[in-house]
Order: structure tokens, then sequence, then C-alpha cells
């Protein structure tokens, strides 16, 4: 049987390779995303690695032979999900490779947006010496952290707010109270969050009904001009009317890992925005996670053709 793996953010694929390899199985590594082109590189492939390469009813139509779709990442936004129960495919995921590294790095943009760390620091590379340049900082022991999704990150997220000091409140119309209570959030509506909020993380899964949930609405509720964080996708934020909050200050700064584009030309919008810094959707990156993230992939392949189901971390899971 054969495994493609198709597309790969990473430069060193051994890892997976020697996986698949090792249970008999012939590898070939590509690089491709379209549909067409994905649908080529797999003609003749029992199984599929992908992480942006496109999964559409097209491809799966196109490609009869092919029995699951294994992604490196936690999102599967890639994928057609509903076309894939349709053609009776399998598709799994990496679930949690990364929640560690993800809340870290959004409690860090929090933190260096409070502080005005990469101001201060982009001052002094250019020889500007001044703290007074900064806009006036509040002591982060005291403020209020609101999180737009309480999902398992969000939820690490808060526990390193309290470790500042910071009282956290949440919105998530689907956790039980229960499970906020023991990570220190409390439940409100998104009008309570917007007024008492100082600082916002949002982070919610990309699906039908999350798509720019954060938008102008959300943005009105905000009282106290917080700073911003997106951790999770672009296309949760109303990316337009998030820069039309950043002008006219209803947002005071904002830390983006992840903007509507994947492949940005910088022409985009958001990048004329004011006061607003990025980081390349690198959240999910250290060495330990892409391991984890690597190892995932190729198992669930091999572990589904097996018959471990059990073992598999089914996104899909076939009838």
């Amino acid at each position: 049987m054969k495994v493609v793996i198709v597309d790969h953010s990473h430069e060193d694929c051994s890892t997976e390779v020697g996986i698949l390899k090792a249970a008999g199985y012939d590898v070939a590594v590509t690089q491709v995303h379209d549909e067409d082109d994905v649908i080529d590189a797999l003609k003749d492939a029992d199984a599929a690695i992908a992480e942006y390469g496109q999964f559409t009813s097209k491809v799966f139509k196109a490609l009869p032979n092919l029995k699951i779709v294994s992604n490196y990442a936690m999102g599967v936004d890639n994928i057609d999900i509903e076309a894939a129960k349709a053609a009776g495919l399998a598709i799994a995921n990496s679930p949690d490779y990364c929640f560690d590294e993800v809340a870290e790095h959004g409690m860090t943009l929090i933190v260096a947006l409070l502080r005005n760390v990469v101001d201060y620091a982009v001052d002094v590379k250019n020889h500007i010496w001044d703290w007074s340049k900064a806009p006036k900082l509040q002591r982060i022991n005291g403020l209020t952290l609101g999180l737009i999704g309480c999902g398992q990150i969000p939820r690490r997220v808060a526990r390193m707010a309290h470790g500042f000091g910071m009282t956290v409140v949440g919105y998530d119309p689907f956790l039980p109270k229960e499970v906020a209570e023991a990570a220190g959030i409390e439940l409100v509506t998104m009008e309570e969050l917007g007024a008492r909020a100082d600082a916002v993380l949002s982070h919610v899964p990309l699906a039908k009904g999350t798509k720019e949930m954060v938008n102008k609405s959300v943005f009105d509720s905000f009282k106290k001009h917080p700073v911003f964080v997106n951790t999770s996708r672009g296309l949760t934020v109303d990316e337009h009317e998030l820069c039309n909050a950043l002008r006219d200050g209803r947002i005071s700064r904002a830390g983006l890992d992840v903007i509507v584009s994947e492949t940005p030309d910088f022409t985009e919008e958001i990048f004329s925005a004011p006061n607003v810094f990025f980081t390349p959707h690198a959240a999910f990156y250290s060495e330990t996670a892409l391991d984890e993230a690597n190892r995932t992939a190729a198992n669930n392949v091999v572990e589904f053709f097996a018959g471990n189901y059990d073992k598999v971390r089914f996104v899909v899971k076939p009838q």
C-alpha cells in the first residue's frame, strides 16, 4: 500500500516516513495544495498525510482508492468533512500535540501587549531609549482577562493568567459550568465579557458557526479598550472590523498569530492597521510539538490499516 505526504511546513519528514516504511508502506513526499495537484499526487495512494492540502468533494470523487486522510494539525479546515463522510473516508488529526505551546504563546502575546514589550524592543533597536513613549500601562495584577472560547488551550491560559494575579472571565455556551470553575473561569455573556475585560484572547475552532463570530458587535461591546489576541484561526475574526476597531480605539493594541490569509502577500488591510503586531502562525511550534504531530499523523495511518481503531485519532470514523 502507498501513503503520500501531500504537503508539510516542516523541512524534515524522516520521522513519519520512518514509521510508515517500518510498517511496510511505500511512501512518497510531495508539496502540493490545490485540488488538481492533490488529485495528481494521490492517484494511486491508499492514504494521505496533509497539512494545508485541499480535500474537497472533487478530490474524493477522483480518488476512489483513498481510504484515510491524516492531518498533521488539530484543525481540519482544509478538508470538506461532509464530503469525506459521504465518500466513506476516514479523517484523522493530531488533536492535542501543541496545547501547551499555543497556550504559552497566547499568554506571551497578552503580557507583551500589556507591558509594551514589542514597541520598546523596536525603539531600542532604533536607538531610542525612552520608556515614556508607551501607552498608559496598568499593573497586570488585578486586571481582567476575557476568553472568547474556553476549550483546553484557553483553560491553560486561564491558569497562567491567575499566576499574574488576573481575574478570568469567559464566554463559551458549550462549556459546563463546573469545568469552567475548575479552571478558575467565570462564565459570562459576550456583552459582560466586553464590558469587563482589559485583555481579550480569542481562541475558538473554525467551523461554519464560528466564521467571523468575533465581529463588529463583539468589538462594540469592548468598553475598556482592551488588548486583543487571536491564536486560533484568522477566519474566526472579521478582519475588516478588527482593523476598524484598532483605528478607532475600541481595541488599544492587538497581537495576532493568525490572520485570514495563511499565505499573506502583505498587501492585506490588516498590515496597515495601527497598533498591531504579528507572529507567523507560530504558536504551535516547538520541536517537542512537531515530533508529536509527525508521529501522530503517521501512526494514525498505521493503526487504521492494522484495524486498531481505538488508537486512531478520528475526526470522521467510517461506518
